[in-house]
């Protein structure tokens, strides 16, 4: 019998965004937020107002790298913090730009990998990974 294979529908994805939207306006930061399936490919994207041009594509390239390394995107950015600088290079990693920044998050479900979730551009790398978590926190993920 084939196992059944988890996928994040657009309608988790959907109420996903919407708490990650909620907790941005909360803070009132601006930012693009990016949800993955689990091959890296985009589902949703939105850019609030006054958030920075180049925002959503390091959203897209953030969710799409923890995805890829089946881990917070803020764990790849530590190793390179900490002096594996090689790891600089792994563009090819990822289906849409590998990002290597904190602020992307995989989402499991049943221990499978999903998805990938993303902010960028609040202007405060550690209120990225605020967003991020407290989306993730209210979908119970």
């Amino acid at each position: 019998m084939p196992k059944s294979v988890f996928k994040i529908t657009y309608s988790d994805a959907k109420s996903l965004m919407n708490a990650a939207v909620e907790s941005a306006k909360r803070h009132k930061v601006p930012g693009a937020i990016a949800i993955v399936d689990n091959g890296g490919n985009l589902i949703l994207l939105e850019c609030l107002d006054n958030t920075m041009s180049g925002a959503s594509k390091i959203a897209i390239g953030k969710a799409s790298t923890s995805v890829a390394f089946m881990r917070p995107s803020i764990d790849i950015e530590k190793v390179i913090l900490g002096g594996r600088t090689p790891m600089l290079v792994l563009e090819g990693a990822t289906s849409n730009g590998y990002v290597p920044l904190k602020g992307g998050y995989p989402i499991w479900y049943q221990d499978e990998l999903i998805g990938g979730i993303a902010v960028a551009g609040t202007m405060d790398a550690e209120m990225d990974e605020v967003v991020v978590l407290e989306a993730l926190e209210n979908k119970g993920w």
